[in-house]
């Protein structure tokens, strides 16, 4: 027997015979070495193959530990849950971030429970202001400010920009990420469309909105759009910084999955913008730990004192105690390693994904998905009704997300997002019901009446 496989094998055997428990570490590649007769480099292999399967995670210095398995398969009705934006349960690094959280109390433990600058804890947006530099993002830390999750940061810039209600309107992408629109409705905040489609932001279109409406900023997702999944080109979002720039326009970048697939040459808009016109926001809920509610945004010198102002108000600060915890969780390279994770997992899903949709998509029905990221966006028959489709699907314990919350209300299409990043590799079979109920509606609604 291969002797990597062989440590796989006892280590498996030992997890199905309850000597290894959830949470707990394993033995040393030492101890394994010994046991087994084999070399240690062996049981490192097999180790970090463990690990590729999210049945271990790896602690710099401190071990491999089993990550635990919540069995489903006795669960009575099952659901497979397409609506939620949640990070894949398997990936969140409980046991790092605790060790991450206790250095972080012990190392700070005389300043960490006093009341923190709204701006946020000085040691993390040093580290984010190094980190950003790897993504094009040249800012400086009185710039950085963070806030309870990108949600915070999207509400901050909103409130701070509309202060009069006779500045103007919030241009959005249609479709556009749904809480936007809430966030604008409760603030009173007229909204104007502009298309988003695979080809990206027509900017000839976006131009005559600019020139003849009175916009006072655009909230725009360039990169992993949700809920479509597309990505602009360069060529799009230099143009689009441009025209904004041109007609005196703030852009609200969101950047939530700034993490997820991103190579030097896909670039923000805030790295095309030379007059400081973008305020850009990230988030470390989606592919991190979304309990942890920690997001920032960078903002133009001119917004600084204002949106420093909004955020007192709000809230006063965010949690000392998760800003210091992410500051050495960052540092110290767990981060990175969490995030290729991430990445790798993402990916495998949305393969899979790939390859069951080209092998029962019929003609009439297109859809996108992309290379890397969490949505599928699918968009449906004329003939065939969204609203039942999804209340067909709910029937089945299947929850998608209705294009209603994408759209201004004059602007809704027929269509469908799907969110993967929850779903296990296993029930991405799913999928098969999804396109056979849309296609059994679509033949109910072409057999003729008599």
């Amino acid at each position: 027997m291969d002797k990597m496989q062989e440590v796989k094998d006892y280590i498996k055997h030992e997890i199905n015979q309850g000597s290894i428990k959830k949470g707990q570490r394993l033995p040393s590649c030492r101890e394994i070495a010994k046991l087994l007769s084999v070399n240690k480099i062996t049981v490192n292999k097999a180790y970090k193959s463990l690990e590729n399967d999210h049945l271990l995670y790896s602690i710099p210095r401190g071990g491999y530990y089993y990550i635990g398995n919540d069995d489903n398969s006795i669960i009575p009705n099952k659901f497979f849950d397409f609506s939620t934006v949640k990070p894949d349960p398997s990936l969140l690094p409980y046991l790092a971030f605790t060790h991450a959280m206790n250095h972080a109390i012990e190392e700070h433990k005389h300043t960490l429970f006093d009341y923190e600058s709204p701006m946020g804890f000085l040691p993390l947006r040093e580290t984010l202001m190094e980190k950003l530099k790897e993504n094009g993002i040249y800012t400086s830390t009185n710039q950085i400010m963070i806030t309870n999750g990108a949600q915070e940061a999207i509400y901050l810039s909103l409130k701070t920009l509309f202060q009069n209600p006779s500045c103007g309107s919030l241009l959005v992408e249609s479709p556009t990420y749904g809480l936007v629109l809430d966030i604008a409705k409760s603030l009173h905040i007229n909204c104007i469309g502009v298309t988003r489609d695979q080809t990206g932001i027509n900017t000839k279109e976006l131009e005559q909105i600019l020139k003849n409406e009175k916009i006072k900023a655009f909230y725009i997702i360039p990169r992993h759009h949700n809920p479509t999944g597309y990505s602009l080109s360069e060529k799009n979002k230099n143009s689009i910084v441009k025209l904004c720039s041109l007609y005196h326009v703030t852009i609200i970048e969101d950047d939530y999955l700034a993490d997820l697939g991103i190579d030097k040459r896909n670039l923000p808009l805030h790295y095309y913008d030379t007059n400081q016109i973008t305020l850009y926001i990230r988030s470390f809920s989606k592919t991190f730990m979304p309990g942890l509610r920690l997001g920032a945004v960078i903002m133009p010198d001119i917004l600084i004192s204002s949106m420093k102002s909004e955020k007192y108000l709000q809230g006063l600060n965010t949690s000392s105690l998760s800003q210091a915890s992410l500051d050495f969780f960052i540092r110290s390279g767990m981060y990175d390693k969490h995030i290729k994770k991430v990445n790798i997992c993402y990916r495998k899903k949305l393969e899979k994904a790939r390859q069951i949709l080209s092998s029962i998509c019929f003609d009439e029905i297109s859809y996108h998905v992309p290379n890397i990221g969490l949505f599928i966006w699918i968009m449906l028959p004329e003939s065939v009704s969204s609203q039942q489709i999804i209340k067909k699907l709910a029937q089945k314990n299947i929850l998608v997300s209705s294009p209603n919350q994408f759209y201004l209300n004059h602007q809704r299409k027929k269509s469908i997002r799907l969110c993967i990043s929850g779903i296990p590799i296993s029930d991405l079979s799913s999928l098969k019901m999804i396109v056979d109920e849309i296609q059994y509606d679509l033949c109910q609604n072409s057999i003729p009446v008599k």
